[in-house]
């Protein structure tokens, strides 16, 4: 059925693409300590994030096992752990891994396509902000300049292409922009209308702040499927109920199978119902007693 759409709160997907030396790492990091307290960084680059830890403050979880999998379970991790914020950096070695297990015939990518959209449902289902960083593919073009003594001369200069990564990801993102070697963000895809096309040098705080007014703008964010279940189990647990008095309740009460089934009103009901309920205790069986017999 439809009804009238409604602006709700949200959580950052925020896609950052680059050549080496652009800033990708740095930039995340600086626009992630103004996004929340708590920042989770999965590390593919050989530990290069920890690098900055001495200007900023996160924890870090280094994959040396790039399957998508490996990145799922990490995301979830993050999540579980209550973490703000989760850099993925970077991003590309899973397309690299995908490329290494689809190998060159059609039925490998039969294979590897569902575990590439797994990975991009688990970001953007995260109930973390998510920045993902990717490297970028690299060319040369020769640039014009002004010499000491006023001749003019050319030299290469270094420019990133596409990121390495499936065509079209970054469509999967909010917002997606390219960092330069100058470290100058452009912003090339948005879903904040306000922030197309624009630039930003060494993106940090301003951009967080803009970032920050804009997902909070709307009516409050729904519960992910995991914040529902989150709040069942811990009632259930308080009540010292076991996990199939719950399950009985979803399917006498509300004709489910899951709390991520319910709407938010119906997990408040259901969190009420576990409140109410004592915990089956099993009764011990009478032991038999020995009856002499008369000889």
């Amino acid at each position: 059925m439809f009804q009238k759409a409604t602006k709700t709160q949200s959580r950052l997907r925020l896609a950052l693409s680059g050549p080496s030396g652009a800033g990708k790492t740095y930039s995340a990091l600086n626009i992630a300590q103004h996004l929340g307290k708590t920042i989770a960084v999965i590390d593919t680059e050989h530990g290069s994030a920890s690098k900055y830890a001495d200007l900023f403050d996160f924890d870090v979880c280094e994959l040396v096992d790039h399957h998508p999998a490996k990145y799922i379970e990490a995301i979830k991790a993050a999540a579980q752990a209550e973490y703000d914020v989760i850099i993925i950096d970077s991003l590309s070695h899973a397309w690299f891994k995908e490329l290494e297990l689809a190998g060159k015939g059609f039925d490998g990518w039969k294979a590897v396509r569902p575990l590439e959209r797994a990975l991009i449902d688990a970001m953007l289902s995260s109930s973390c902000h998510v920045i993902a960083t990717m490297r970028s593919k690299t060319d040369y073009v020769m640039e014009e300049y002004t010499k000491k003594n006023g001749d003019k001369g050319t030299a290469p200069k270094k420019i990133g292409l596409a990121p390495i990564q499936t065509s079209g990801i970054e469509f999967e993102f909010d917002l997606a922009g390219e960092l330069d070697l100058e470290h100058i963000l452009t912003i090339s895809k948005s879903r904040c209308p306000a922030l197309s096309n624009q630039t930003f040098l060494n993106p940090g705080q301003e951009l967080a702040e803009f970032l920050t007014a804009w997902l909070t703008d709307g009516a409050p964010m729904p519960e992910t499927h995991q914040q529902k279940c989150d709040r069942v189990r811990v009632a259930r647990e308080a009540a010292g109920l076991d996990t199939e008095s719950v399950k009985a309740l979803l399917v006498s009460q509300f004709n489910r199978t899951s709390p991520s089934q319910l709407t938010t009103a119906q997990v408040d009901e259901l969190v009420e119902l576990i409140q109410t309920q004592t915990p089956q205790k099993t009764q011990s069986k009478p032991r038999l007693q020995a009856v002499p017999v008369a000889s």
